[in-house]
């Protein structure tokens, strides 16, 4: 009898075992409420050249719309899902032509050798970025590398303050590592909101965003320079918008990287909400709100008049060709566009996430006392989800994201859509393989307050979690090869190893899904550190980490040759990633 017992006892253990390893993971709630519709397209609209400077300028007076107040309470959340872009090293302050590392540090240009233990300082050359500047990048291509940032200025102008900005291009010629020479200095007026290479001609669009009108025309055209001349686009360049939504006016530009020279520039009066480069063309999308008001009634004491607001998203199309800039149409979608990484591209096309957000209130105005009341009457949200091809049309769509918790964000990582909705601590995936029919899939834990995520490889995402209130942060590796049942594959909680760097900058979150490398620099134990850890394919583990003396939020890693060189504006470590202990350090505090 006891034998018996003994035996069923140990059976059940063993199938209880079995269960244990082979179950799956907990659920993080049910799938994502959306249906699968059609979303309403526009044509663009004619996008006119203006005929003269004062066409401008009268495009620009007409935006004086006021729209629906804040209403407490019903501000949306901020997103809880970010994204580290896939970009590579050279669209941030750190690049390598593969036998040489270039970095920029406040002053100026770095070149050093990456020869391992042999590795040291070539060169360091001024570059005076002026003003005070911010959103500076770095290109390499070929012999030429190119420092890109903005810079604004503040001062008086008789009675009235003036705040300009500009987007400033400095151009070197790297032919001699030893002596790199600047070749010319380009400047776009507005500040930066993206830049590109397009087949090694560099482009840059540019938001000037102005808080008042000048009262000609003629001073409200675009300026450029090149080496300090001053150009100024022509009337004839200058797109009047439909419906500008803005008092801004939008420049792209594309600069030579040859001699530095600006090969064409055209320009929208209206702002921009994000740019993505591909191929050859630049997508640009911005959002306008319209509003229409009744005519004023009495209801005494008050005049009355009742508003309805809604929101639609443009998007265009550039194309780039033989150094020349065209307009090659564009639609709007209904929605606003919640953020500019809610615009992504796709191996199929584009892909937009919208939220509706249409409403209507009254305004009470009480003309003897100067004071306005408002009512709200309706509020309508809903999110999309749209596909696009190259020609803008409209391929596949899902709508009513999230049913009654309303979807409020969505990043476009691993060919899947990743969408938040509500308050649940989870994130929904939507599967995109067929461009024509996109679908709602599985659903994972989400833990913290947001979810950082990147590419790591076929079927695998890497994600970083902000934790809430006296959590530690977590690194985690999501298999998604079955979109329906995504699986959290590996987890690391990171202690006290919190990040120090802005992890949505391009290369402040280091990634090596080849060799499976993870890196970043962090709030140490003992300090601040670099920390690089790695996932062999079942578990993820910290290599290792070491202080840095200079700057390490600024630090940046490039990986060469087995060798893995951190960057900061202060010194290069060489680096053996597999052990992370310190090859050689070397100095180039010379600014």
């Amino acid at each position: 009898m006891k034998k018996t017992l003994c035996l069923l006892l140990a059976l059940c253990l063993l199938a209880g075992l079995f269960t244990a390893c082979g179950k799956k993971p907990e659920s993080a709630g049910e799938s994502l409420f959306a249906e699968r519709g059609s979303v309403e397209r526009q044509p663009l609209g004619t996008l006119i050249p203006a005929g003269n400077a004062e066409a401008v300028l009268a495009s620009l007076s007409a935006v004086g719309q006021t729209l629906a107040p804040d209403w407490a309470g019903e501000a949306e959340a901020a997103p809880r899902l970010r994204l580290a872009a896939d970009a590579g090293p050279d669209e941030d302050t750190a690049a390598t032509d593969g036998s040489y590392l270039y970095m920029l540090d406040r002053y100026g240009l770095i070149v050093c050798s990456a020869a391992g233990a042999d590795s040291e300082i070539l060169s360091y050359t001024r570059v005076d970025r002026g003003g005070s500047g911010w959103s500076e990048r770095l290109y390499v291509e070929g012999d030429r590398a190119a420092v890109v940032c903005s810079v604004s200025e503040t001062g008086e102008d008789g009675e009235a303050l003036y705040n300009a900005a500009e987007t400033r291009v400095i151009l070197l010629d790297l032919s001699d590592k030893n002596a790199p020479l600047l070749l010319a200095e380009t400047a776009v007026e507005g500040s930066l909101t993206e830049a590109c290479l397009l087949n090694g001609t560099l482009c840059l669009v540019t938001r000037r965003t102005l808080s008042a009108l000048p009262e000609t025309g003629d001073e409200l055209l675009p300026r450029l320079w090149e080496n300090g001349k001053e150009l100024r686009l022509t009337a004839g360049d200058v797109y009047i918008a439909p419906e500008p939504a803005r008092t801004a006016l939008t420049v792209a530009a594309a600069v030579r990287l040859s001699d530095g020279r600006i090969a064409d520039a055209l320009a929208f009066t209206d702002g921009v909400d994000a740019v993505r480069p591909s191929g050859d063309c630049l997508w640009l999308a911005r959002t306008i709100w319209s509003e229409t008001a009744s005519a004023p009634r009495q209801e005494a004491p008050y005049t009355v008049v009742d508003y309805d607001t809604a929101a639609r998203t443009e998007l265009r199309k550039l194309r780039l060709e033989n150094n020349q800039l065209r307009l090659e149409g564009g639609c709007v979608l209904e929605g606003a566009l919640s953020d500019p990484s809610a615009l992504e591209l796709l191996s199929s096309g584009l892909g937009l996430f919208t939220q509706k957000d249409s409403r209507s209130f009254s305004a009470y105005t009480d003309e003897n006392h100067g004071w306005t009341n408002y009512e709200l009457h309706s509020l309508n949200r809903s999110a999309a989800l749209s596909l696009l091809d190259g020609d803008l049309n409209v391929t596949g769509a899902l709508t009513a994201l999230g049913g009654e918790q309303n979807a409020g964000a969505c990043r476009f990582v691993g060919g899947l859509a990743w969408i938040t909705a509500g308050d649940a601590a989870a994130v929904y995936l939507a599967n995109l393989a067929d461009p024509a029919r996109p679908a709602p899939s599985g659903s994972l834990s989400c833990p913290g307050e947001t979810l950082l995520l990147r590419s790591f490889g076929e079927g695998c995402v890497l994600g970083i979690s902000e934790p809430g209130e006296g959590e530690d942060w977590e690194l985690a590796v999501y298999d998604v090869t079955d979109p329906a049942e995504p699986v959290k594959a590996a987890s690391l909680n990171l202690g006290g190893h919190a990040p120090t760097a802005s992890l949505s900058d391009p290369g402040a979150f280091f990634t090596d899904p080849v060799n499976g490398l993870i890196g970043f620099p962090t709030a140490g134990k003992n300090g601040n550190e670099y920390l690089l850890a790695a996932w062999d394919g079942s578990k993820l583990r910290i290599n290792g980490s070491f202080q840095l003396e200079y700057v390490p939020a600024d630090a940046r890693a490039l990986l060469l040759n087995g060798i893995l060189y951190i960057c900061s504006p202060g010194e290069v470590c060489v680096t053996d990633p597999e052990t992370m202990k310190v090859i050689k350090t070397v100095s180039n505090a010379v600014g």
